[in-house]
């Protein structure tokens, strides 16, 4: 940090981490498992309350509702490194700079990452390995997932959710309520036209009209390790940002995680596994009606993965003369096989303008929502957040929760996470 702001760097992030410090506590306080979207929060957030109960948090506690950039000013972050670091750390969070990320999330985030002993987990198997779990937990609990199963409609009668109809025309009919996990704009479309156009602009979980981020371009590579360098073997990730100036600009700033480092088992002997991309800044509008098999669509695509290509060359000049196995992916690749509106990373609601993740709950009785279009951050940390949300509201009366929360309490499993 000294070397790369200067001593103003150092001393605004150590002014800064004590400013934020009581908020840090308080949010630390309290874990997400005991949130609810009702008035019953009060009694499962009770064994929890001393922990917000620091007298210096006084009128800060106002700044978590808004934008990280408010936080920065009252701090007094004016160095320009500094505060371009933040616009990348909650760009990278939200898919927005720091006057459009929620302060909360940011300061939960910075407790986190620079706590003393902080260390990233990884699951072993990779993402797969978590779906693979949560599956698990699902059908030992005596639920289905049922996969190639798109859903057509859902079933409202006398204005409540009450199941859902398939594309194969089979219904499914709900205990307690339905639950759409899919992004604002999915879920809308399964309602009758007539209540649809009732939710547009009413910034509630159905409102179709919510912004959009951009999408990714993406490049999977598998390689020969042979001969490779120490400073390419050095991280798992690397972040390549040619301009602050233009950080979530096109065809600018590129992540490039290498997984085989830390598991081998993700990639065969002799061999590694690369993942490159652009982070929610490329524009579904230059690939919108093209034609997948088409060779302008195989031209665009191997046009777009060239600054990809250059991230990865900076650590790995013969990448491509390693390459075994090469795959891109673009905005329709998103769109087709993620089930993403025009291949969008998600919601682009800025708390700068006073823009809110509407929640777990919709307009219409029995219907919730969970994912990354009801809670901020949009990506993994949210779907989780907003899962507990939905599950939750589900759940109706607080005594499970409480009794949940209670024998966590008691295994040690919920613990304060700042001494």
């Amino acid at each position: 940090m000294s070397k790369m702001g200067g001593r103003s760097a150092v001393q605004e992030w150590e002014g800064l981490r004590d400013f934020i410090d009581p908020l840090e506590r308080a949010i630390l306080a309290l874990p997400p498992l005991a949130l609810r979207a009702d008035l019953s929060v009060a009694s499962t957030a009770l064994p929890y309350l001393p922990g917000l109960a620091d007298p210096r948090i006084g009128l800060k506690a106002g700044l978590l509702s808004g934008p990280w950039e408010a936080v920065l000013d009252k701090a007094r972050v004016s160095n320009q490194f500094l505060r371009r670091w933040f616009d990348f750390l909650a760009f990278a969070f939200s898919g927005l700079p720091s006057d459009g990320t929620v302060a909360a999330a940011m300061v939960y985030m910075m407790a986190e990452f620079y706590k003393e002993g902080a260390k990233m987990d990884y699951p072993i198997g990779g993402s797969g390995a978590v779906v693979d779990a949560l599956v698990r937990g699902v059908e030992k609990r005596g639920g289905q997932v049922r996969l190639r199963s798109p859903v057509s409609e859902i079933i409202l009668e006398d204005g409540r959710a009450v199941g859902v109809t398939l594309k194969s025309g089979e219904k499914i009919t709900a205990k307690h309520a339905v639950i759409s996990n899919a992004p604002v704009w999915g879920t809308a479309k399964l309602l009758p036209p007539e209540l649809r156009s009732q939710f547009k602009n009413d910034k509630s979980a159905l409102d179709e009209t919510t912004p959009m981020t951009p999408s990714f371009m993406h490049l999977h590579l598998g390689i020969t390790a042979e001969g490779l360098s120490d400073e390419a073997l050095s991280s798992i990730h690397h972040i390549v940002v040619p301009s602050w100036e233009h950080l979530t600009a096109p065809q600018q700033t590129v992540f490039v995680s290498i997984p085989s480092i830390l598991d081998p088992t993700l990639a065969p002997p002799g061999h590694h596994v690369i993942h490159a991309y652009l982070p929610a800044t490329e524009p579904f509008e230059i690939w919108e009606g093209l034609d997948t098999q088409s060779e302008e669509y195989k031209k665009l695509k191997q046009d777009r993965v060239k600054c990809l290509f250059s991230a990865i060359e900076r650590f790995i000049p013969d990448i491509r003369e390693r390459i075994v196995v090469e795959m891109a992916g673009s905005p329709l690749t998103h769109q087709r096989f993620l089930n993403r509106p025009r291949g969008t990373y998600g919601p682009e609601l800025s708390a700068g303008e006073g823009e809110a993740f509407p929640g777990a709950r919709t307009p219409i009785d029995g219907l919730l929502c969970c994912g990354d279009s009801t809670w901020p951050g949009i990506g993994v940390p949210a779907v989780a957040g907003s899962g507990i949300a939905a599950a939750n509201a589900v759940r109706g009366t607080a005594a499970p929760q409480r009794e949940l929360l209670q024998e966590m309490r008691t295994n040690d499993l919920l613990r304060p996470r700042l001494s």
